[in-house]
């Protein structure tokens, strides 16, 4: 493939546990890939999170970035000493009986994920969700969407993102072009979204749209929306994320895969990632934790680049470096973040709302419990 890119640029790997393995850092050296991505398995507490970030940053320069979910509700993998945020959902029910209460603590959320974030090296956040809740669906979505609609999506999650953007983490919406109806769960098995385009523009699309302008990434969904491309999941399709995303919506941002082992997607891993390069994706996520899987990924980066061809490959590259280069924080002290007044006060609004809905909701995870290791 053209020197142009390394496969490394385009990957963002998961690790086996909570610390390197020699071979991990063997190959975070060799191959240098953009992003590394923690999930429960990597994480037992803050003081060994910093440890294990600075073995990451020193395998290579520049670094990769640091990549988590912490969308709050079940899908937050630091928890406890941290902040435990409510489901984004709770917004949504909480914004019917106090309005201005519900964006103001959207903001507050926001603003402390990624103070939380950054203080502990952590760059990359793979959120808001931008799906609309929906009845009859998957629980797949459920309370992680903030909302019922487009119009409190957006009103919600732009709220969120504003709390984040003074922070230097970068926020990422997902999953485009919208999974909320979907009657499949993507990890298990291909969804198919069988409305028109007229019907997605009006519903799954607006809250993507809406506030593009305000999202460095996009991540894609592994689903067919009908009225999209009939034929292709997003993650692989061009007509959704050439034709429609950077043509008609002259999208700049990056575009992300969703993880690529899961069941949604037919073929090997090299196939799959092939096909996400192709169809209109920069980085893609294989966060399984095991090596042969990443470096498989990377044969599936190095054919898809030498068959998009040189113009379209420094696009990529440009994209990558541009989107990511802001995003690696040097990590700081997170135990004078823990006790900074102001801090500890904004905190404290936040945590009423999630007890609450523990109170209401036995399905909320504890706050002692890191979230799971399967990606969102």
């Amino acid at each position: 493939m053209s020197r142009i890119i390394e496969p490394g640029d385009c990957l963002v790997m998961g690790l086996s546990g909570p610390e390197l393995t020699d071979a991990e850092r063997h190959f975070l050296h060799a191959e240098r890939p953009a992003g590394v991505i923690l999930f429960a398995r990597n994480i037992h507490d803050p003081d060994q999170v910093q440890g294990l970030i600075a073995s990451i940053r020193a395998t290579a320069t520049p670094p990769p970035t640091l990549w988590i979910d912490q969308e709050g509700g079940r899908v937050q993998r630091l928890r406890d000493p941290l902040t435990r945020f409510p489901s984004p959902g709770r917004l949504g029910a909480l914004e019917q009986q106090d309005p201005h209460a519900a964006l103001e603590l959207a903001r507050t959320m926001g603003q402390l994920c990624g103070q939380e974030l950054a203080v502990l090296g952590i760059g990359v956040d793979c959120a808001p969700v931008l799906d609309i809740q929906e009845a009859g669906a998957d629980p797949v979505i459920g309370e992680r969407a903030f909302g019922r609609s487009p119009e409190q999506v957006i009103r919600l999650a732009g709220a969120w993102l504003e709390g984040l953007a003074g922070t230097g983490v970068l926020a990422m919406g997902k999953h485009f072009p919208g999974h909320g109806a979907a009657r499949a769960d993507s990890h298990r098995s291909l969804p198919v979204i069988p409305r028109s385009r007229e019907e997605l523009e009006r519903w799954e699309l607006a809250p993507f749209r809406a506030l593009a302008g305000r999202l460095p990434a996009l991540m894609t969904a592994h689903l067919v929306a009908s009225g999209l491309d009939p034929g292709q999941p997003a993650t692989w399709s061009r007509a959704i994320l050439v034709r429609l995303l950077r043509e008609t919506w002259r999208y700049p941002g990056l575009v992300v895969s969703d993880a690529l082992e899961m069941g949604a997607l037919q073929g090997t891993l090299d196939q799959r990632a092939e096909g996400a390069l192709r169809g209109g994706c920069d980085l893609l996520l294989c966060c399984t934790g095991r090596l042969d899987d990443s470096a498989r990924t990377l044969e599936g980066v190095a054919r898809g680049a030498a068959a998009l061809g040189a113009e379209a490959v420094a696009a990529i590259r440009d994209r990558i470096r541009r989107g990511l280069a802001p995003h690696r924080p040097e990590p700081g002290d997170w135990r004078a973040l823990l006790a900074d007044g102001d801090y500890r006060r904004r905190r404290a609004v936040v945590e009423v709302l999630t007890e609450t809905a523990r109170s209401r909701d036995p399905t909320e995870p504890s706050p002692s419990i890191q979230g799971g290791n399967a990606h969102g």
